[in-house]
């Protein structure tokens, strides 16, 4: 039980943090950059105070979605990492970490084609376009990178 708090406490939290503020922050920047394209005048001031209230108001709503999609991405990860090794197919640290990278990019994927069915509308409007996306999985990716590095 010890050993499952400390990993949950020294791992999970910081990986959730880092997806989190970086899906929060890229969320951001997409919608600030398409208002920007349609020659919209935002000062840098209203553009720091727009990322800032992104983060404080999606922490309720995006911030769970994306716990329980790390808990579930990095779950299947572990069990994945285990079958390995039993095969005889140790990783490296690096290669492991790898593993939850990718758990953490697919899961996000998978996330986000769900919320629209499931909440019927685009929750993550930075989302919108294929980059978006890509920039949200990149999260997931580093989340799990994180992840791996410190279980």
């Amino acid at each position: 039980m010890l050993a499952f708090l400390r990993q949950t406490f020294f791992s999970f939290i910081p990986a959730w943090i880092i997806a989190f503020v970086f899906a929060s922050v890229l969320h951001s920047h997409f919608v600030l950059f398409e208002l920007a394209a349609l020659d919209i005048d935002i000062p840098v001031s209203k553009w720091l105070t727009m990322v800032l209230e992104d983060l404080s108001g999606l922490l309720p709503t995006y911030g769970a979605i994306i716990a329980v999609t790390l808990t579930l991405s990095f779950f299947i990860a572990s069990r994945l990492n285990s079958l390995l090794e039993k095969r005889a197919l140790t990783l490296t640290k690096n290669g492991a970490a790898g593993i939850f990278g990718a758990a953490g990019a697919i899961g996000f994927l998978v996330m986000l084609a769900a919320m629209q069915p499931i909440l019927d509308v685009t929750l993550i409007a930075g989302a919108r376009s294929h980059l978006g996306i890509a920039a949200q999985c990149i999260a997931g990716f580093v989340s799990g990178i994180v992840y791996g590095r410190l279980r």
